[in-house]
């Protein structure tokens, strides 16, 4: 009888070519290595402005995440730690020193967004409540400044509890440090650069008649801030000790 005559087995073939389904699996880390290298090379470009210890304590913490520059008439974001800022960019964001600075500067270039640094009571504030609940403070949250620059715990979060149930006086007055003027500063630029995806910080920025902060001055009140841009904190209550504080530092800022 004729028998078929059997055929070979085929030899394995190793192909280098990577399948649908291992592509899929790789996507995601390509695309975060990606996304990260992005981030590294975008680092915004921020001019500090100032001489002195405070000054080069500012520079050295903004060159932690972004560019540091002292050219201010060319960098989009510009933190003035002391003295006048001189130039700067029709379109540039600036962060002076007090409200009266903010002022005058918002005047002489209108299309600026110009905020004043005012946060460093809250600064001062929050780490005095987190040493008291023995936690960092980063576990700290929402304590706002208000006006010229006073602190508010009212609305603050110490470990995820109620500030108010550690001490008992919604306005309290730390001693506001070199370090908190530094931590102040920087924090208010790298807001405005980066974002603070959806956290509370306080700046001063012409105020709008919210809180009965009337018009026309700057007042410092807790905002939410986006790349390049900032909006209020709306819908917080106001103790009377806090709203008559408020009303004495707005009646301050209105003689300046």
């Amino acid at each position: 009888a004729h028998h078929a005559r059997a055929q070979p087995t085929p030899k394995r073939v190793l192909s280098t070519v990577v399948s649908p389904r291992a592509m899929l699996s790789r996507a995601p880390r390509a695309m975060r290595g990606l996304a990260l290298g992005a981030r590294m090379m975008s680092k915004p470009s921020v001019a500090v402005l100032g001489s002195g210890p405070t000054a080069a304590a500012a520079k050295a913490a903004v060159g932690e995440w972004a560019t540091v520059t002292d050219s201010a008439n060319s960098a989009p974001y510009v933190l003035v730690v002391d003295g006048a800022p001189g130039s700067v960019k029709a379109d540039a964001v600036v962060a002076v020193p007090t409200c009266a600075d903010a002022a005058k500067l918002a005047a002489a270039v209108p299309t600026a967004k110009v905020v004043a640094v005012t946060a460093a009571p809250a600064v001062a504030a929050a780490a005095e409540l987190a040493s008291k609940a023995g936690v960092a403070t980063s576990e700290v949250a929402n304590v706002i400044s208000w006006g010229s620059g006073f602190a508010d715990i009212s609305h603050a979060t110490v470990g995820g509890k109620w500030a108010l149930t550690i001490t008992d006086s919604p306005l309290p007055s730390p001693a506001v440090t070199p370090e908190a003027e530094v931590e102040a500063a920087v924090s208010t630029i790298k807001a405005l650069a980066l974002g603070t995806d959806g956290a509370w910080v306080s700046m001063g920025v012409p105020a709008v008649g919210d809180f009965g902060t009337g018009t026309g001055v700057y007042y410092s009140v807790p905002v939410v801030c986006t790349p390049g841009d900032y909006k209020r904190v709306g819908g917080i209550t106001l103790s009377p000790p806090v709203a008559a504080a408020m009303e004495a530092s707005r009646a301050s800022l209105a003689g300046a």
